[in-house]
């Protein structure tokens, strides 16, 4: 392949980035996708974690006597966490506690302030329209006068009061010009502080709410450890095997069995969608980093374009475009077919990460995209010796 002149090569430049453009906008939504799928698998586990230790719990007894005696060997040592997680928890909702009562003493100031200041805001400004109004009376009635004295030939026979009212004039502007700076304080100050007050009291509220879930959602903890304690150390037990465990044997309930398959289920699709989002996070790094050369070639190439266009004694260039060159761009394509498949690629994460992969191992590898850019540097230094 090659480009007859300066400008069909920075045109192929600008037609690969809109390719690598696509290519991100389609990669991103795959992003969104495969991300709230593994917010989703994530929230999924949490829930068949739930579930299974509350269905063994029940089950205890008749669970497998091997993975009983599994438990029962931890609910020493769980005692004793449980005991100082349940002190901790204390500790924890009386300072949450003192917070929020600490926050709303802050509210209740800032609107005892706030209703403090307003009245003083307000006289201040009415006295403040009264001056103005005097002010603009008396330095309408200076300018009535100064017209009346000007009149006729006023403005000789009368040239010391002209004077004089000029001087009073000036003095009078001089003043009301101040009483309108003051006037605008005085608002600007209301202003100011009506906003902040509203900005306050929405960090307050928010404040105020937040403590307030967490103390409800740590008194239910607290209530479940002083409720059953035993039972709680049981279900710390459970939970602490069962996050240990990679895969599940049979526990002995149905119930159970069914719980756990369950976590295995959910682990392994927050598993497969996690290796999604990472090939996904990869290739468009990737891509930009591609888009980017690409933009600062083509920048060189302009650059060398200008040279020719303001010399026309310089011969129109002739580039050839080396085949491994033109192979590396014909990828887009190809790929963009992968990706605009975005259903699939959401449905099936993991298959989307291993095609990302070999993807990455191979065309576009940091050694592949550096080959790419070398070639085309090292034709257009090529090209460019036909002016010598």
């Amino acid at each position: 392949m090659a480009f007859n002149d300066l400008a069909t090569m920075i045109a192929y430049f600008v037609e690969q980035q809109g390719k690598i453009d696509q290519l991100l906008a389609e990669t991103d939504e795959i992003n969104q996708g495969v991300t709230a799928e593994l917010v989703e698998a994530q929230d999924r586990t949490e829930a068949a974690f739930a579930s299974a230790v509350a269905l063994a719990d029940d089950a205890f007894p008749g669970l497998d006597a091997a993975l009983r005696q599994t438990i029962e060997a931890r609910l020493p040592t769980m005692r004793e966490e449980q005991t100082q997680l349940r002190a901790d928890l204390e500790q924890l909702i009386g300072q949450l506690e003192e917070d929020r009562a600490e926050i709303e003493q802050k509210d209740a100031a800032e609107s005892a302030q706030l209703a403090t200041d307003n009245p003083n805001l307000n006289e201040r400004e009415e006295i403040l329209k009264h001056k103005l109004a005097e002010a603009e009376a008396a330095l309408a009635a200076t300018e009535g006068e100064l017209v009346k004295a000007g009149s006729g030939l006023g403005w000789l026979v009368q040239a010391g009061r002209i004077t004089r009212l000029r001087k009073q004039h000036q003095a009078q502007a001089t003043a009301l010009y101040g009483v309108r700076e003051r006037l605008s304080e005085v608002r600007n100050a209301w202003a100011q502080q009506r906003s902040k007050a509203v900005e306050t009291e929405g960090q307050l509220q928010q404040a105020w709410r937040l403590r307030t879930a967490e103390i409800a959602k740590l008194n239910q903890e607290l209530s479940g450890l002083n409720g059953d304690f035993e039972g709680a150390c049981r279900r710390a037990a459970l939970q602490e095997w069962m996050r240990a465990q990679d895969t599940f044997g049979p526990a002995g309930a149905p119930e159970v069995d069914a719980a756990l398959q369950e976590i295995s289920a959910a682990k392994q699709r927050a598993a497969d969608c996690e290796e999604g989002v990472i090939a996904v996070s990869q290739i468009m790094g990737l891509l930009k980093g591609v888009r980017e050369g690409m933009e600062r070639m083509q920048s060189s190439i302009e650059g060398v374009k200008k040279e020719q266009d303001m010399h026309s004694e310089l011969s129109t260039l002739r580039i050839e475009a080396p085949p491994a060159f033109v192979q590396f761009h014909q990828f887009w394509d190809a790929l963009l077919e992968t990706v605009r498949d975005e259903k699939r690629s959401i449905e099936h994460p993991k298959a989307f990460a291993d095609i990302i992969d070999q993807v990455v191992a191979t065309t576009l590898s940091n050694e592949s995209i550096e080959a790419m850019f070398t070639l085309a540097g090292n034709a257009l230094t090529e090209a460019t010796k036909q002016w010598d």
